[in-house]
C-alpha cells in the first residue's frame, strides 16, 4: 500500500516517526514523508527534506518556505494567534476543569494550538495546501500525521485515504476534545483546521479531528485517559546517523551521569533560568563522569569555570551515550524519557512546580515569549511516571538547594532500588509491539477504514 506521512517539519516532530516508516518500508510498502520544506527564518535556507533523506526514506517537499504564521507580524490575522491567559481561564472555569488537569490543559491551549496555527492560520498557507495537492495526486491508501500538524487529515478526507494519528506527546489533543464535547464550548481545534477543511469541500467532524485510530507509544502510566481507538507501540528512539566518538568506546572508570536539557529551547530561550549553574554546583566535586549535552546559551548561567569533573559536549546521541552511563539527569522531555527507558537507565528529572503557559507579546523585531514556567511540556507527567515505579526521582532547582540535589543525585547512584526500578520500565517497553510488530494491524485498519 502507499503511505504518507506529513508533520510538523521539524525535527523533533520528524524523528519520532521514522521507526514506522522504516517497518513499512522494510514490509514492502511505498512510503513517503511529505511536508513544507521549512521555515523561512531570513537567515538560513529551510531544508528539512534533507532530514527525511538522510533517514533513508523519501521526501515531498510541498510549497515555497515562508515565516511561521505566529512570527509574521504581517499576517492580517497576527494578534488572535496568540494564546492568552484571559481565553484561557474563561475556558477552564467554562469547562470545570479541575486543578489537577491544569497541566495538561495549559500544554492543549498555550502549546499545541500555538503549534498548529503556525501552519493553520485563517488564511490556509500555500505550503500545507501543497501537502493537501500532493495526497490528491498521490492518493495513499494510509495517511500517519503529526497531531499538531492537523492538515493531514484533511489531505486523507479529499484524496480517500484511512488516516491515523502518530503521537508525539501525551494525547492532549483528544483529551480536550472530549473535555468540549457537550459543553457548549467550540474545540479551538474546529476554527484550526476549519478555514483548510472549508478550502476542500470538507466536513470538521471528530474523525477529522482525531483520525480512525491513533499510534500511541505511550504506556498506560504517562498516556491521557481518552475514548479513541489506540495502536500501542513501543516507542523506538531514533537520533539520526553518526560516528561514535573513540571516547565513547572505552569504558568509564568511575559512574557515568548524563545531564541532557534539550535542544528546543535553546533556539526559543536565552539561558536556563538559572538551572544549570544549581545542576553544575551539584556535580561538582562528586565521585562521577558528568558528561553534559549543553551549548553555549544554556551554559550562560554559569559565573565561573566548569567543574573538573564535567565534560560538556553540545550534542551526543542518547543512544550512543546512554548505554555508558549510570544515571541521567533530564528535563522530563518524552524522546529522553523514551530513550533512557529503552537504554534501561535510571531518571533524575527536573520537574518545577509552576504551570506550562506561554504568553507572546508582540514587540518590534517578531515576538517576545515570556515563560510563566521553567519546565518543560511533558516533565510532570515524566517525573510522576519514574518515581511512581522506582526508576529515579523529581528535583526542583527552583525549591532545591545544590547540596539537596547532589543528594539526591547519590541515593540513586547508589541505592539498587532505582536499577530495579528502570529495569522494570525497561521490561514494560519491550512488552509493548514495536513498530515492525504493528505493521500487519495497520493493512488490516486500513483496509477496514477505507
Amino acid at each position: 500500500m502507499r503511505v504518507m506521512f506529513t508533520v510538523f517539519p521539524a525535527t523533533a516532530h520528524f524523528l519520532p516517526i521514522v521507526p514506522y516508516a522504516w517497518a513499512l518500508q522494510a514490509a514492502g510498502h511505498q512510503v513517503v514523508v511529505a511536508a513544507p520544506p521549512g521555515v523561512d527564518t531570513g537567515v538560513s535556507v529551510p531544508d528539512f527534506h534533507r532530514s527525511v533523506n538522510a533517514a533513508g526514506l523519501t521526501a515531498v517537499s510541498c510549497g515555497a518556505p515562508e515565516p511561521l504564521s505566529v512570527h509574521d507580524r504581517g499576517y492580517p490575522g497576527f494578534a488572535g494567534l496568540i494564546p492568552t491567559i484571559e481565553e484561557s481561564e474563561r475556558l477552564v472555569a467554562a469547562l470545570g476543569l479541575t486543578e489537577a488537569e491544569r497541566p495538561p490543559w495549559d500544554v492543549f491551549y498555550h502549546f499545541a494550538l500555538l503549534t498548529m496555527r503556525n501552519y493553520h492560520p485563517p488564511a490556509p498557507r500555500q505550503d500545507v495546501q501543497a501537502v493537501v495537492e500532493f495526497a490528491r495526486e498521490w492518493r495513499p491508501d494510509l495517511v500517519l500525521w503529526d497531531p499538531w500538524f492537523p492538515c493531514g487529515a484533511v489531505a486523507a478526507r479529499v484524496s480517500g485515504a484511512a488516516h491515523a494519528r502518530t503521537l508525539l506527546a501525551p494525547d492532549y489533543t483528544a483529551w480536550a476534545a472530549e473535555k468540549f464535547a457537550g459543553s457548549g464550548e467550540e474545540n479551538p481545534m474546529t476554527g484550526v483546521i476549519g478555514p483548510l477543511a472549508d478550502r476542500y469541500g470538507v466536513t470538521v467532524d471528530d474523525n477529522l479531528l482525531l483520525g480512525d485510530w491513533t499510534v500511541d507509544p505511550f504506556p498506560p502510566g504517562m498516556s491521557l485517559p481518552t475514548g479513541v481507538r489506540r495502536l500501542p507501540v513501543r516507542y523506538v528512539p531514533y537520533t539520526g546517523a553518526s560516528v561514535v566518538p573513540e571516547w565513547l568506546r572505552r569504558p568509564p572508570d568511575r559512574p557515568r551521569v548524563a545531564i541532557s536539557l534539550g535542544v528546543s529551547m535553546r533556539t526559543f530561550f536565552k539561558g536556563d533560568w538559572g538551572r544549570t549553574a544549581k545542576l553544575m554546583e551539584a556535580v561538582d566535586g562528586l565521585d562521577a563522569e558528568v558528561v553534559a549535552t549543553l551549548d553555549a546559551n544554556q551554559l550562560l548561567d554559569l559565573d565561573g569555570p566548569l567543574p573538573a569533573n564535567v565534560r560538556v559536549f553540545d550534542y551526543v546521541p542518547l543512544d550512543q551515550l546512554l548505554p555508558t552511563c549510570s544515571a541521567i539527569v533530564h528535563h522530563g522531555s518524552i524522546g529522553t524519557f523514551a530513550a533512557a527507558s529503552a537504554m534501561n537507565v535510571p531518571q533524575i528529572v527536573c520537574d518545577t512546580d509552576e504551570h506550562n503557559r506561554l504568553v507572546g507579546t508582540p514587540v518590534e523585531d517578531g515576538i517576545d515569549w515570556r515563560l510563566q514556567c521553567q519546565k518543560q511540556l511533558t516533565s510532570t507527567r515524566t517525573s510522576r511516571y519514574v518515581t511512581t515505579r522506582g526508576a529515579g526521582v523529581r528535583i526542583n532547582h527552583q525549591t532545591q538547594s545544590a547540596a539537596e540535589i547532589r543528594d539526591e543525585l547519590l541515593r540513586v547512584l547508589k541505592d539498587p532500588s532505582f536499577t530495579k526500578g528502570a529495569a522494570a520500565i525497561h521490561e514494560e517497553w519491550l512488552a509493548t509491539p514495536s513498530p515492525t510488530d504493528i505493521v500487519a494491524e495497520l493493512e488490516r485498519l486500513t483496509a477496514a477504514a477505507r
